[in-house]
C-alpha cells in the first residue's frame, strides 16, 4: 500500500496545480504596464505638493507623455520658498530637451504659492522675470511655453496677525468692491468706519499686493501679445463674489480692452492647484472637442455655491468646459461622456440612492461617467461614493473621480482625467496600458479624496489634539509627524481592506469588447509637508483582462 502513496500525492498535487492554473486563467491576464512615452513636457509646478506636480505627471503618463519635473533642491518646501535662481537655470538648461513647457509664474517669481502670499517683491523683479522669459523664448523659438499665474486670494497675508484685524480687512475688501459696483452712501460710511479701525499701514500693504499683481498680469499679457508666451492662464484661488481681488480683475480686463490685447490666448478660471493639469489637458486633446452632458445630484446642486467659491457649481463646470473648448449638450445620448456633479448637504442626502441608480443606468447604457463628489461639510456621510459601494456600482468603470478641497479643484481634476483618458483611447495607444494607468489615477483620487480627506484626516487631527498637539498645520518632524503618519497609514489600510473586498470594487466592466476587473490593490501614503492637510498617496491596483 505504501508504494501507492507517492503516486497518490503526485495526482493530488497535479489536480491542485491544475485547479490553480485554471483559476488564474479564469481570472485573466494581469495588466501592469504603463503606456510607452512618445513626448516630453517640462513642468515648473505651482509648488511641491502632489496635486501640483505628481498629479500632472500621473495623468500625462496615461497619454504616453513624460512630465519632466524640477529637482527637489530647486523647489519650495511648505513655508520655505523655492530657489528661484536655481529654478530658472534648470528651466533654461532643460527646456531644449522637451517638446513643450508648462511654467508657474509664482514658482519662478516667488518660489511657490505660499511664498507668493507673503514674499515682497519689487517692480525690478517683475521686469527681470519678463526679460528672462523673452530670452528663454528667443533661444528656444520652436518650443511652446504655456504659463499660468494665480491671482492673490482675498485672505490677508501673515503680516496681519490679529484675528479681528484680518476679519475687518476682509469685510473692507468686500465693501470696496460693492461700492465700486453701486456707490451707496451707506456703503461708503461702513468703509470709513473700518478704515478708522484698521491700522492704515495694513490697508496700504494689503492694497499694494493686488496693485503689484495687476502690474505683473499686464506685463504677462504683453508677453502673450508679442509671442513670448504661447498662452497664459490665471487661476483664482479661494475667492468670493465681492472682494478687492475681483475689483482688480475688472481693472485688468479694462487694460486688455484699452490696449487691444486679444483674449483668445488668455483665460481665467477659478482654482489653483489643478490649473497645470488643465493646461496639460488642452495640450493633449488640442485636436479634440468633447461633447459633455453635465448632470447634477439635484437642482439645488447646480446653483449651489460651495465653500471657498465665488461662483456656483454650474458656472464652475461651464467655465472649465469652455476652457477646454468642449461642447455642452442637452441630452446624455449626444455626449461623449457624462460629467456628474454630486453636491450634497443635510437637505439632499436622501437623493443619493436615486443618483446611484442614475449612474448605474448610465454605465449600463455604455455612457462613460466622470464623478465629482462634493460635500458641503467635507464629511464622508454626505458623499455619493459610499452609496455606490453599497449598491454594488462598478466603481472601476468610472473614467474619473474627484472630491477634494474646492469645487473648482474637483471639477477641474475630473474633467482633465476624463478627457486625457478618452483622448488616449481615441489616439490608438495600447488600450490595456491606458486602462491600467487611468485606474491608478482613479483609485488614487478615491482613496485620497474620499477615504482620507472626508474621513481619516479628522481621526488623525482629533488624536493629535488629544495628545496636546493643537496645531496640525505645523507638525514636528522629529516627534508627532511620524506618529501622525503611522496613524494615517493604519487607518487607510483598514479602509483599503473594506474597499478592495467590496463587490463594487471587484465587479468587472467592459471597454470596446474587452472585459476587465480589478482583483486587488495595495496603497502607500505619507504627508509631503509637515501638516495633515494633504497626503502623497499611490495605489497599485491588480488589473486583469478576462
Amino acid at each position: 500500500m505504501k508504494r501507492y502513496i507517492p503516486i497518490f500525492l503526485i495526482i493530488i498535487c497535479f489536480l491542485l496545480g491544475s485547479g490553480f492554473l485554471m483559476s488564474q486563467k479564469q481570472q485573466g491576464e494581469i495588466i501592469d504596464q504603463m503606456p510607452a512615452t512618445t513626448k516630453k513636457i517640462l513642468l515648473v509646478p505651482l509648488d511641491s505638493r502632489p496635486p501640483c506636480g505628481q498629479l500632472v505627471a500621473d495623468n500625462g503618463r496615461t497619454a504616453g507623455i513624460e512630465i519632466i519635473l524640477p529637482p527637489s533642491e530647486t523647489m519650495d518646501f511648505y513655508t520655505l520658498p523655492g530657489d528661484t535662481s536655481k529654478m530658472r537655470k534648470w528651466l533654461y538648461d532643460e527646456i531644449k530637451n522637451c517638446d513643450e513647457a508648462i511654467i508657474s509664474i509664482d514658482q519662478l517669481l516667488y518660489g511657490g504659492l505660499i511664498a507668493s502670499r507673503n514674499k515682497t517683491i519689487k517692480d525690478e523683479d517683475i521686469t527681470a522675470l519678463a526679460e528672462y522669459l523673452k530670452k528663454l523664448h528667443g533661444d528656444n523659438p520652436n518650443i511652446k511655453i504655456h504659463a499660468f499665474s494665480i491671482l492673490p486670494r482675498m485672505n490677508p497675508p501673515d503680516f496681519v496677525e490679529k484675528y479681528q484685524d484680518r476679519k475687518k480687512l476682509m469685510e473692507w475688501s468686500r465693501l470696496v468692491h460693492k461700492y465700486d459696483d453701486n456707490p451707496l452712501s451707506e456703503t461708503a460710511e461702513k468703509i470709513q468706519v473700518l478704515e478708522r479701525e484698521i491700522p492704515s499701514e495694513q490697508i496700504k500693504a494689503y492694497i499694494e499686493i493686488y496693485n503689484r499683481n495687476l502690474r505683473l498680469n499686464c506685463l504677462l499679457a504683453n508677453l502673450v501679445a508679442d509671442g513670448t508666451l504661447e498662452d497664459l492662464s490665471f487661476g483664482q484661488d479661494d475667492g468670493e463674489v465681492y472682494s478687492l481681488p475681483n475689483l482688480k480683475l475688472k481693472e485688468f480686463m479694462h487694460y486688455l480692452h484699452k490696449n487691444q490685447i486679444a483674449k483668445d490666448k488668455l483665460a481665467i478660471v477659478h482654482g489653483a492647484d489643478e490649473v497645470a493639469l488643465s493646461i496639460l489637458t488642452n495640450i493633449i486633446s488640442r485636436s479634440n472637442s468633447f461633447k459633455v452632458y453635465v448632470d447634477y445630484s439635484s437642482e439645488k446642486a447646480a446653483i449651489k455655491v460651495m465653500p471657498y467659491m465665488a461662483i456656483c457649481n454650474q458656472d464652475t463646470a461651464n467655465e472649465r468646459l469652455n476652457f477646454h473648448h468642449d461642447i455642452i449638450v442637452s441630452t446624455p445620448e449626444e455626449a461623449d461622456y457624462i460629467l456628474f456633479i454630486s453636491a450634497t448637504d443635510e437637505e439632499t442626502m436622501d437623493r443619493r440612492r436615486y443618483n446611484a441608480e442614475k449612474l448605474l443606468d448610465y454605465q449600463q447604457r455604455g455612457k462613460p461617467v466622470a464623478l465629482v463628489d462634493l460635500s458641503k461639510s467635507f464629511i464622508a456621510q454626505e458623499a455619493l461614493l459610499p452609496i455606490l459601494l453599497k449598491e454594488n456600482f462598478p466603481v472601476n468603470s468610472l473614467i474619473a473621480y474627484a472630491g477634494w478641497n474646492t469645487a473648482s479643484n474637483s471639477i477641474g481634476t475630473a474633467v482633465s482625467q476624463a478627457e486625457i483618458y478618452l483622448t488616449a483611447l481615441n489616439q490608438g495607444l495600447e488600450q490595456d496600458r491606458v486602462v491600467y494607468s487611468n485606474l491608478n489615477n482613479l483609485n488614487n483620487r478615491i482613496c485620497e479624496d474620499y477615504y482620507y480627506l472626508k474621513d481619516v484626516i479628522d481621526l488623525v487631527n482629533i488624536n493629535l489634539k488629544k495628545k496636546g498637539y493643537s496645531n496640525v498645520y505645523d507638525l514636528d518632524l522629529e516627534h508627532n509627524y511620524k506618529w501622525a503618519v503611522d496613524m494615517m497609514e493604519a487607518a487607510m489600510n483598514q479602509r483599503l481592506v473594506q474597499y478592495k473586498t467590496s463587490d463594487a470594487f471587484t465587479k468587472s466592466f467592459w471597454l470596446q469588447n474587452t472585459e476587465y476587473a480589478v482583483t486587488d490593490m495595495q496603497i502607500s501614503s505619507y504627508f509631503p509637508w509637515p501638516r495633515t492637510f494633504e497626503i502623497n498617496l499611490k495605489t497599485s491596483p491588480t488589473l486583469r483582462k478576462k
